[in-house]
């Protein structure tokens, strides 16, 4: 019972039909699960759900779709979005750039790293709520850490 909820869940996230927990509580009720609005908080986190704006609004969105949510190709102000929600802390380590966000969220924000178009990023790797970014080097480390930080205080440059 609760992997097909599951299941469906994930495919009411998938056709982005989930403004809030309320629209999936009905949603889910309304293809014969017994959910309550905790029911349904447990699962998205177990799915990995995240709260994004979209358009303006928030809705919920799977971490595959983020992306795609923010904005059709994925440009410069698009990350400078992402960083803006999710970034917690940006630091330069050596030639890493080490990206914080709150638990559950890293896998999202490294799929935007890695879809932007970023010169100087030779990989990312995500855990749950930590991203290491290689660089070449630690100046391009720190350079990008300092226009990544930028970005995530709300400067939109079209540079990040």
């Amino acid at each position: 019972m609760k992997s097909q909820r599951l299941r469906d869940l994930y495919g009411l996230l998938h056709k982005g039909r989930a403004a809030s927990q309320e629209v999936l509580v009905q949603e889910l009720r309304s293809a014969g699960h017994e959910v309550t609005q905790a029911t349904v908080s447990r699962d998205l986190r177990t799915l990995g759900a995240l709260k994004v704006r979209v358009d303006g609004e928030l809705a919920y969105r799977l971490p595959d779709d983020v992306p795609s949510a923010v904005g059709g190709e994925f440009t410069a102000r698009n990350l400078a979005r992402v960083l803006n929600e999710f970034a917690v802390d940006i630091r330069p380590a050596g030639s890493l750039v080490i990206v914080s966000t709150p638990p559950g969220h890293a896998g999202a924000v490294a799929r935007a790293l890695d879809l932007a178009p970023v010169d100087g990023v030779m990989g990312t790797l995500a855990g749950d709520d930590t991203i290491f970014v290689a660089t070449a080097d630690a100046g391009s480390a720190k350079r990008l850490a300092r226009r990544w930080l930028n970005a995530a205080e709300g400067s939109m440059s079209e540079h990040v």
